[in-house]
């Protein structure tokens, strides 16, 4: 059982990174989809679109194709490791708390 942010070890966390996990590989497995479904809307104007094809060089490049799914697993472990008690994440987490007093 690994720890929450806090160090307390929580089998809801455990769960959570199962959930990511499953979440990745299943946006990945449909990636080709995805994309094209992006590409055809790079011309409606929305400004997250306007870089053009870089946008969906991008976005190809967030799926990781060439990894292998364990590879993968790998890397959503390190993303959500990196980003316990990140200050990013902090900010954001206070942010919440004052925004709308959650957390």
């Amino acid at each position: 059982m690994d720890s929450d942010a806090e160090g307390v070890p929580s089998e809801f966390f455990d769960y959570f990174k199962v959930l990511c996990i499953q979440g990745f590989l299943t946006c990945r497995k449909h990636a080709e989809r995805i994309i094209l479904l992006v590409e055809m809307l790079q011309d409606s104007g929305f400004p997250c679109f306007k870089g053009g094809p870089r946008t969906i060089q991008n976005l190809r490049k967030r799926f990781h194709l060439s990894l292998t799914e364990e590879q993968c697993v790998s890397l959503v472990l390190s993303l959500i490791s990196s980003s316990l008690d990140a200050w990013r994440t902090r900010q954001y987490d206070y942010y919440q708390r004052v925004l709308n007093g959650i957390l």
